[in-house]
């Protein structure tokens, strides 16, 4: 997959070089460099390394913390889940007694945590476990109304994968917020849709490599 993106990009005169972060350290550098990494957290530790990236060190961050992801869409005029933070499993216990169902999120989706929960044992006890985690970020719960439905769905440049009526709304709003190749999971609440969490990564497949390279064109000659 990375060597065809190597060929096709070379092949419309690019000089490009694949570092595999499995075999090869990274070094600082003052280039441009695509993240193609599965990892979100790797991938915003070697943001830093260059002095561009697509997606942009900014977006990792709002990948991150949903919080700032949340109050960031709401300013430019996305709707937003009603949430609130909890650290003590007593604490979302007595939330989710509340809720009665729940969405029970970290501040990263990355962290592959989320899930709905339907009692408030349930919610605590989940939140127990969470304590017990070596990552910090596990031990933050984000308590959100469960939704109807919750959907992923991916957006590489102008393409929109699995997004239905989706679609127009998802591209805005990946060009408003620089996650040029990014994977949204929406949560569906009667006939409203809400982001409930990104993660700047895509899972690519060999028939995507054309449309990943016309992004990544599109990026490093500053058109997205």
């Amino acid at each position: 997959m990375e060597q065809r993106i190597h060929n096709e990009l070379v092949s419309k005169g690019f000089k490009v070089a694949i570092v595999n972060t499995r075999d090869y350290e990274v070094r600082r550098g003052g280039g441009k460099a695509v993240l193609l990494l599965d990892d979100v957290f790797e991938a915003f530790t070697i943001s830093g390394l260059f002095s561009d990236t697509l997606n942009p060190r900014d977006t990792y961050v709002l990948a991150i913390n949903r919080v700032l992801l949340f109050r960031e869409i709401s300013r430019l005029g996305y709707p937003t889940p009603d949430f609130v933070v909890a650290l003590n499993p007593n604490v979302v216990g007595k939330v989710i007694k509340g809720f009665g169902r729940a969405y029970l999120a970290t501040p990263s989706p990355s962290l592959g945590l989320d899930g709905l929960v339907t009692t408030w044992e349930g919610g605590k006890s989940v939140a127990e476990h969470r304590m017990y985690m070596a990552n910090p970020l596990a031990r933050i719960n984000l308590i959100i109304k469960a939704p109807d439905k919750v959907i992923n769905a991916q957006v590489i440049g102008d393409e929109c994968i699995n997004c239905g009526d989706l679609r127009p709304w998802l591209l805005k709003l990946s060009r408003d917020i620089k996650c040029l190749m990014c994977t949204y999971v929406i949560g569906t609440y009667g006939g409203e849709h809400v982001v409930l969490g990104i993660e700047p990564r895509v899972e690519l497949t060999m028939d995507m490599v054309s449309n990943v390279v016309r992004t990544i064109v599109g990026w490093y000659n500053g058109e997205w």
